[in-house]
């Protein structure tokens, strides 16, 4: 998603855990098995910088994941007035309940969500899918 973002002129940073191993790899190699992170995209573990970042900020972990990485955004002031981009699929399997729900209850009303449906893999931005042109984002 950084890769797809940074490709259509948007300033981009990726945040990931400093513990991460994936991180880590990508930070030191700025590619993974699909493609190369252009030096254009800054790589931090501060979650409270990128945050401060940007307006736009897409969301793209385990669904089951995404109650306790909200609690831990609703400790940071700087995520008021925010749009968050949710980029996973399914449901929260303890409460049955849609992402943007589980987000919403998590960091309440301050914030915009969205949800980027399809297409999500790698393998599709590369091959230019969707055609690369500038997106628009509607609030839900």
């Amino acid at each position: 998603m950084a890769w797809y973002a940074n490709k259509v002129g948007h300033n981009v940073m990726l945040w990931g855990r400093e513990s991460s191993r994936n991180f880590l790899g990508l930070k030191d190699t700025r590619k993974n098995d699909y493609l190369s992170i252009p030096d254009t995209i800054e790589l931090n573990s501060s979650l409270k910088k990128v945050i401060s970042f940007a307006d736009l900020i897409i969301i793209s972990i385990s669904a089951q994941e995404l109650r306790s990485f909200a609690k831990q955004l609703n400790s940071l002031n700087e995520i008021q007035n925010k749009t968050f981009i949710l980029c996973m699929k399914g449901l929260e399997a303890s409460s049955g309940k849609r992402l943007s729900q589980v987000f919403s209850e998590e960091v309440g009303r301050r914030v915009n969500v969205a949800v980027w449906v399809g297409p999500g893999h790698v393998q599709d931005f590369v091959n230019n899918i969707p055609k690369l042109y500038g997106y628009r984002f509607r609030k839900c």
